[in-house]
């Protein structure tokens, strides 16, 4: 088993983030990947983003040195050392590779989304979903579907299920509080409210509710009135819905 890891990143000449700059990477760096190969070291490469591994940290602290040595006598790269390092792929906070981490239990090993990544999805979510953005609900529905479904499709290999209920009953709970904010004044709340079937002194009580819009739309009344199959046909993306159908797929 390939506990550990050589992580190397090479700083390429092309401007990075643009569409060229991973297909040079993958044309020049070929010849790093078949050397590799030759000697028997499983590589796995994406773009400019190398990890190596070997079987024992000693092994993998000489794979670093070696691999740095040939990018940069051999291909002429520069090697950039404050990222390149040898560590255990099991450490899911210092092994990362391309928003991915690996775990292990009783059944084996497998993926998972790093700490990183899980941080800056929910970062994305929480501004799209700010009580700010969303003045008109149906538009700002329709941004976090694209950009939730986009993740979603790129890291569904992953297991994260409970991960991802946690998120998506906390995103619910956010465009409630939002829904809330639009209602703006008692009146509008207490009449939305009875439309959607709340009992008129329960709905006058929660409408002139001096709480916070996180507090009362956490409320049992507001959770039935602007439950999970009304958000989602006003156009709420159920994440853990969508992650079943992703995952499953894999």
């Amino acid at each position: 088993v390939m506990e550990n890891g050589v992580v190397i990143d090479t700083e390429e000449g092309s401007p990075q983030g643009g569409n060229l700059s991973p297909l040079l990477a993958n044309i020049y760096l070929n010849e790093f990947d078949q050397e590799y190969l030759k000697r028997g070291v499983p590589c796995i490469r994406y773009a400019d983003d190398i990890v190596l591994l070997a079987k024992s940290k000693r092994a993998s602290e000489r794979l670093l040195e070696s691999s740095t040595k040939y990018l940069e006598e051999r291909l002429k790269l520069t090697v950039n050392r404050e990222k390149s390092r040898t560590v255990s792929v099991f450490a899911i906070r210092n092994f990362k590779f391309l928003g991915f981490a690996l775990g292990r239990n009783g059944k084996g090993i497998y993926v998972r989304v790093h700490p990183k990544s899980w941080k800056k999805f929910k970062s994305r979510l929480k501004e799209l979903s700010s009580r700010k953005r969303c003045q008109s609900i149906k538009p700002s529905l329709e941004k976090i579907k694209v950009y939730a479904r986009g993740w979603l499709n790129y890291y569904g290999i992953a297991s994260m299920k409970n991960n991802i209920d946690d998120i998506n009953g906390w995103l619910y709970h956010r465009i409630r509080m939002c829904i809330w904010k639009q209602w703006k004044k008692p009146r509008t709340k207490y009449k939305n409210l009875v439309k959607l079937g709340i009992p008129e002194h329960y709905a006058s009580t929660i409408a002139n509710s001096r709480r916070k819009y996180w507090y009362i739309s956490n409320n049992k009344a507001v959770i039935w009135a602007l439950n999970k199959e009304r958000l989602i046909n006003s156009g709420f993306y159920d994440l853990a819905t969508a992650y079943q159908s992703v995952h499953v797929n894999y």
